[in-house]
């Protein structure tokens, strides 16, 4: 082997064992302990990683244990390695990894290729690292016994077990093992398909530039599912266009033709200045947003040292899915999001001084969206807030800007096996 195949060799090693979480291994008189990760056993030499380093022992220097350990790893390899690289999709989550997929094997490489093979469970400490339909080409599976799977309909079925390395399969196989007690019915434990249950989120986006570019509340759409804009009577798919975060707030992509909303104030909020706070509720079918926004009135209370924010002590009722903050001369100060399941009412630790005020609520300044506009390519500048000193066109006119968000996330619920009766 030369030296650039060694390198080579060495690189897909540690690339190998970089996710893995190094066992302990003990030598044959129990008084030296080291963590290191299982390489391979190549007759009487084990080879292993440490800190990175690869290294090659005699197996007669580690304990019984652990030589028992390396001869199954060294197995479970040989047989993935028969079996040769797989493609597979993660399904869903269950209990210590997830419901797989394999690739249907085609005679030729033209074409889509199709997830729709076996079912297989994917045993992985990182489980959290991945997600439903994320796929994997070309990867070896590392057998780790077997499971009997309970979907959530139809009848449970036994189905094999895989880990995306040797040892952690070794170790899922020898857990398994130990806590049969030699009971054969147990040596494939259950394996149940999680109750998913879909949550959905509705909250205010506002159209502020060209396209159907949309702000809205980040935690709103954070790790949802699904992001879509319903607007006359239909939902579109919307994307999120990645920004910088410091304004706590998120913007989407619709495609949709919406005149932006007029909202650059021509002259910032000062303290103690008479505000109106247009509350947007959604109406009894949660599809829409009511007709007429329900309004408050208030001062604005305090100014964020930024600029960016400010408060005010106009009534946000609980009902309301976020709204405009204006002034009596038709300027929009800020705007504000309050959806079902977060609200974002409450400011940074800080930005306000030293003390917190109890009992106000919070917005962002119309400023804060002007600096915004800049950083997105085509989106074009924040309109003039219009004159209008009529709070009921005002209100009509802001609430033809504003559309309904609606997100869903997905919860794995679990499940139990009802306990069979005795005879």
């Amino acid at each position: 082997m030369n030296h650039r195949t060694l390198t080579r060799f060495i690189a897909v090693i540690l690339l190998t064992v970089s996710t893995l979480s190094a066992r302990e291994w003990k030598s044959a008189d129990g008084k030296k302990t080291f963590e290191a990760a299982f390489v391979a056993l190549k007759g009487d030499k084990l080879e292993l990683v440490n800190a990175g380093k690869p290294s090659s022992f005699p197996l007669a220097a580690f304990c019984a244990e652990d030589q028992t350990f390396a001869k199954n790893a060294a197995y479970i390899a040989d047989a993935a390695a028969k079996l040769g690289p797989q493609s597979f999709e993660f399904s869903h989550f269950a209990d210590g990894g997830w419901i797989c997929r394999l690739a249907l094997k085609t005679a030729t490489q033209t074409g889509p290729t199709l997830f729709t093979g076996e079912v297989f469970f994917l045993a992985t400490p990182d489980a959290a690292k991945h997600k439903a339909d994320e796929q994997v080409i070309n990867q070896l599976l590392y057998g780790a016994g077997g499971r009997t799977y309970h979907p959530l309909t139809g009848d449970p079925s036994p189905i094999r077990a895989f880990s995306l390395n040797a040892e952690t399969a070794t170790q899922v196989w020898t857990d398994v093992m130990a806590q049969s007690g030699d009971d054969v019915a147990k040596q494939a434990p259950p394996l149940l398909e999680p109750d998913i249950q879909i949550i959905t989120t509705r909250g205010v986006g506002i159209v502020i530039g060209k396209k159907g570019i949309v702000v809205t509340d980040p935690a709103l759409i954070k790790d949802a599912k699904t992001i879509s804009v319903h607007h006359d009577g239909k939902d579109h798919p919307a994307s999120v266009i990645p920004i910088d975060g410091k304004l706590d707030l998120a913007l989407l992509a619709t495609g949709l033709d919406i005149e932006p909303a007029r909202l650059a104030a021509k002259k910032p909020p000062e303290l103690g200045q008479n505000i109106m706070a247009l509350n947007l509720e959604l109406n009894s079918t949660r599809k829409d947003f009511v007709k007429q926004p329900a309004l408050t009135r208030g001062i604005i209370s305090r100014l964020s040292t930024s600029g960016d924010n400010f408060q005010h002590d106009a009534v946000m009722p609980p009902e309301s899915a976020g709204g405009f903050i204006v002034g009596e001369k038709g300027d929009v100060f800020g705007i504000y999001f309050q959806n079902q399941t977060t609200s974002k009412s409450t400011p940074k630790k800080g930005d306000y001084g030293p003390r917190d005020v109890a009992g106000l609520g919070s917005c962002i300044s119309t400023q804060a969206l002007a600096t915004l506009m800049t950083k997105v390519k085509g989106a074009g500048d924040l309109k003039t807030a219009t004159t209008e000193t009529d709070i009921q066109q005002l209100a009509k006119t802001l609430m033809s800007s504003a559309v309904l968000i609606v997100a869903t996330r997905e919860f794995s619920k679990p499940r139990t096996i009802a306990a069979t009766k005795a005879a």
